[in-house]
């Protein structure tokens, strides 16, 4: 996955969201696990974000209330409350009695369906580790071009991770913009606040 591209600092990122996706289960490599990767990390960019609020916590709990999200798909829940169901309620009786990462484990069997057949990496763009190959997921791609567009309009060609979180913050693909809105930030602000903070370091 663009090895070559990145400093040692954006590989170590791009290791991190990696062992984000296994931690949690996922079966692909998303903008969402490189934002917890970032937001986690003792770099400017990372201490910027956590700042303004996307600390890891918030990140992953996201994370994790879109996967729900997506489990209990269209679910119209007015409709379910007008005949006296409530999610919330459903929700937490099943983490009571399964516990906390219940659904979330469900979604993923669910979404996991049959065993896929193995995928060409030179076909599918993802990464390898350790053996496993993650796809990346919708997203990825625009924001590793978004990254690569913000090392070339600097004096290197490498990718740092002030790009790869300026890149994250330009995606208008993936679930990255999804969370921000749910946490109330301003990715132009995010931006504006990674940007000073190099500019004072350097």
């Amino acid at each position: 996955m663009m090895a070559g591209y990145l400093t040692p600092d954006g590989r170590a990122i791009a290791i991190r969201a990696y062992e984000h996706a296994v931690r949690l289960g996922h079966r692909y490599l998303g903008s969402e696990h490189f934002l917890l990767a970032l937001v986690s990390a003792d770099q400017p960019a990372g201490a910027a974000l956590r700042e303004h609020g996307l600390t890891p916590e918030r990140v992953e709990e996201e994370i994790v209330r879109l996967a729900v999200a997506s489990l209990f798909g269209g679910i119209d829940r007015d409709a379910l409350a007008a005949i006296g169901i409530e999610v919330d309620a459903v929700r937490a009786t099943i983490e009571a009695s399964f516990g906390p990462e219940a659904l979330v484990q469900a979604g993923q069997d669910v979404r996991r369906g049959p065993r896929l057949p193995r995928l060409n990496p030179r076909r599918v763009s993802g990464a390898w580790r350790d053996g496993v190959f993650l796809p990346h997921a919708p997203g990825v791609e625009q924001s590793l071009d978004n990254a690569r567009r913000e090392a070339q309009a600097g004096p290197g060609t490498q990718i740092g991770v002030e790009h790869l979180a300026l890149g994250l913050l330009a995606a208008s693909e993936g679930p990255v913009p999804r969370i921000l809105a749910a946490l109330g930030l301003s990715a132009p602000a995010l931006r504006a606040a990674i940007l000073d903070r190099y500019r004072q370091a350097s």
